[in-house]
């Protein structure tokens, strides 16, 4: 399978979905409970319940939507590092 393949395959409307609450409730979590070191583990996994809970929603492949929100949760983890450094080197002032 080609990635042109696997990309054709998802359907963008629940990745929007998945990624604005993954996004909500890993900012909630991360301001209250967990270490900055835990954080990428704790947004993959709200990622992967998340995407099969709206895998159930949406009436998905399991396998398929849990995948997306494995990777949506790990791109928050990534997009969080991401603006931390780009505060520590102050290009948002």
């Amino acid at each position: 399978m080609m990635i042109g393949d696997l990309l054709t395959m998802i359907n963008g409307s629940y990745l929007v979905a998945l990624a604005v609450l993954v996004g909500l409730v890993v900012e909630v979590i991360k301001q209250q409970w967990v270490a900055t070191k835990y954080f990428a583990l704790v947004a993959s996994g709200v990622g992967v319940i998340l995407g099969m809970i709206i895998g159930v929603i949406y009436q998905e492949s399991l396998i398929m939507t849990s995948f997306n929100g494995l990777l949506v949760g790990l791109l928050a983890a990534g997009g969080f590092d991401v603006l931390k450094e780009l505060r520590r080197l102050q290009v948002f002032k």
